[in-house]
């Protein structure tokens, strides 16, 4: 039983694991005019680099560090001290700003289904609240908030 849960989870990861270079093989072809075939083995490519340097950083690799930090703690810090929070700032002052007010209406209505008697409130939070708490969480990660007496 324990060969064939193996079996599934490997099958479990590489099915994930296309569906997550789709993204990044897809922004290749549609943007910058690669070839799917060159965008597909270039991405795939470069993810198991970045795949083996992080699984080396908990073995052979361990004394090697950037930061004090091997590639594993320092792939897992940047994504998620740095990248989710910035990408956090980029959706709120996305959606608070650019998007039509109407269609986040639809998008949080469910086209209408449900009434939404907040949306100007909600608005006004991921317009100025969820961007500035945000920046305080990314700030706070790298311990500058003492200087704001948090």
């Amino acid at each position: 039983w324990s060969t064939l849960f193996f079996i599934l989870l490997a099958l479990a990861s590489l099915t994930s694991t296309i569906s997550l270079l789709e993204v990044i093989v897809a922004y290749l072809n549609e943007e910058l005019h690669i070839s799917r075939t060159k965008a597909a083995i270039g991405s795939s490519v470069g993810v198991i680099v970045l795949g083996i340097m992080a699984s080396f950083s908990l073995g052979i690799w361990k004394e090697f560090t950037i930061f004090g930090l091997g590639f594993f703690d320092l792939f897992d810090a940047l994504t998620s001290k740095v990248l989710m929070p910035v990408g956090g700032i980029f959706i709120s002052l996305f959606v608070g700003w650019k998007i039509d007010k109407q269609k986040v209406l639809l998008e949080l209505s469910s086209n209408r289904k449900y009434k939404i008697p907040f949306l100007n409130i909600f608005l006004l939070i991921t317009r100025y609240f969820a961007p500035l708490a945000i920046l305080l969480i990314l700030l706070n990660q790298f311990g500058l908030t003492k200087w704001l007496g948090f």
